[in-house]
């Protein structure tokens, strides 16, 4: 029905109605007047801009959640923000190591482009998602692990003065702190750059910003995820210019290793609980590997070690439930820090995204770490949480990637996407998660960390919606190449780059992978 009409019958309805029934009349006309379409999610926000709070895991895989169907691991809070939100059930990483993923998540750029392969490579922090909120009226915070350059302080106070409020760790960051410890007291702003950890050494001797294990030494001992990152928020949130709107990273170091230095209020936590163990986790599987990726830093030392995987108290399931005891102090500190904002009256405006930088091997195909384009190791949990905007069990099957997440927090904030980020907002997946995303993304992994024993081996590849090739970069012959049929071979046990029935697909594969190698890593098919 058009406005005319409409407007007609009101004009002849008020020759003979009363007052109040004209006044109710106005009402409805107004409703009826109102253009279709008013209440999108642009449209409705963009009186009141949001807050932003990133939340980043470290070594999670994308098994490692309640929500993701882990029917051991205890995740309440996380599981409650997922299930109101968008989960990406199809989440990847574009490199499996955590210093090059944190650069293209806070780039949006793959590797090869924002130039960070290493740990020793820094940033272009003006080429960051915090510099342009920053610029566009946003107060801004990072609080835990940077991961890039991270032994260079005058480094680390650059990267301290693109955001209003820092609280980031140098080095891999630790879980244990002493209470008094200068990293855990520092105010985060007028104190921003004596952010260095004075902390006692460790039994081993390791003090500070260096790699420490354990809690020797310290005497009032407080742990990072459960205790010092909660309270750094509350110094954030005390702190934050109230005339402009937040974006607040926080890195947490959970669940990388060690793993033994969980919050020991778990310390009970799926005791005596069989954990779950993936098909590829056999002794044939291991040894069947090519010898190259057995004796890189990937490979299991003692091989035997496969046999006791299933056994209950054998050192598999051990350290799994270590793993996610780490996974549960950051679930408590999610939380306490949900309770804070709504605490505040923040909550209600506040979007969160949540995002792993890699996953992890739990013995698949005899590996452990990550680094290989193996779905263990690529594939992490994420979801965005827009309470603005709650959704019932919205999920989204559609490839994301880490480099998403950049033009997703720039999205957000109602500014402009630079041009030079090779991701793209997830937006448009929360109105839509069945939106036609991508077909197809480019993996890469340059790292050597050793010439040879105990090296990361070098690979690329190409992950499309039901294959995935990979090309081992330093290697000749058949065995530099692997071909999964992943709709068929989920676990990625059958190897197909051999097999005669294949090779159109093979080819296919190759032609695909060298569009994104020439250097076009936009590049889609």
């Amino acid at each position: 029905m058009g406005h005319k009409p409409i407007v007609a019958t009101f004009l002849n309805a008020c020759s003979f109605i009363r007052y109040d029934c004209f006044l109710i009349l106005l009402m409805v006309l107004g409703v009826l007047l109102t253009p279709i379409g008013c209440n999108s999610r642009g449209e409705q926000d963009t009186h009141k801009p949001v807050n932003i709070l990133f939340i980043f895991s470290d070594d999670q895989r994308w098994d490692a959640l309640g929500y993701a169907g882990n029917n051991i691991i205890q995740t309440p809070n996380l599981d409650a923000l997922a299930a109101q939100g968008t989960y990406f059930d199809n989440a990847f990483v574009t490199t499996a190591i955590c210093c090059v993923s944190r650069a293209s998540v806070l780039t949006g750029q793959y590797a090869r482009n924002n130039g960070v392969q290493d740990f020793f490579t820094p940033i272009e922090l003006e080429t960051t998602y915090p510099r342009y909120l920053k610029e566009g009226g946003y107060y801004t915070g990072f609080i835990g692990k940077w991961g890039t350059l991270e032994l260079d302080t005058g480094y680390f106070m650059k990267a301290a003065d693109l955001f209003d409020f820092w609280a980031g760790s140098m080095g891999q960051s630790n879980f244990w702190h002493e209470r008094d410890c200068n990293f855990v007291h520092n105010n985060g702003t007028t104190e921003k750059h004596q952010f260095l950890c004075d902390c006692p050494p460790d039994a081993r001797g390791f003090r500070g910003e260096e790699i420490r294990v354990g809690k020797a030494n310290i005497i009032d001992p407080v742990h990072q995820e459960t205790y010092v990152i909660p309270r750094k928020v509350s110094s954030f949130l005390d702190q934050r210019d109230e005339d402009k709107p937040f974006c607040l990273s926080i890195s947490f170091k959970s669940p990388h290793g060690p793993w033994s230095d969980f919050d020991e209020k778990f310390s009970q936590s799926y005791e005596s609980v069989p954990m779950n163990i993936a098909g590829s986790v056999t002794e044939e599987e291991a040894m069947g590997q090519p010898e190259f990726l057995k004796v890189s830093l990937n490979g299991i030392r003692d091989i035997e070690k496969m046999r006791t995987a299933r056994e209950l108290e054998g050192p598999l399931q051990n350290s799994m439930r270590q793993y996610y005891r780490l996974i549960n102090g950051m679930d408590q500190a999610v939380g306490d820090i949900v309770n804070e904002l709504k605490e505040r009256g923040l909550y209600d405006n506040t979007v969160v995204v949540f995002y792993s930088d890699n996953g992890h091997f739990m013995w698949e195909h005899g590996f452990t770490g990550k680094w290989l384009m193996y779905e263990e190791s690529l594939r992490v949990p994420g979801f965005i949480f827009d309470p603005r905007h709650p959704n019932e069990k919205s999920r989204s099957k559609e490839m994301v990637l880490n480099i998403d997440l950049a033009p997703t927090i720039i999205d957000l904030a109602g500014l402009e996407i630079p041009s030079h980020m090779d991701g793209k907002s997830l937006l448009p997946l929360l109105d839509d998660p069945d939106l036609p995303f991508r077909d197809d993304f480019f993996y890469e992994h340059l790292y050597r960390h050793m010439e040879d024993y105990m090296h990361i081996e070098r690979s690329e590849g190409v992950r499309t919606r039901e294959w995935k090739y990979i090309h081992y970069i330093n290697q000749e012959g058949p065995a530099s190449e692997e071909l999964y049929h992943l709709t068929e071979d989920h676990l990625e046990m059958n190897d197909l780059s051999a097999d005669s029935a294949s090779s159109v697909t093979l080819e296919g594969m190759r032609d695909l992978y060298a569009g994104y190698f020439s250097g076009n890593l936009s590049y889609r098919r």
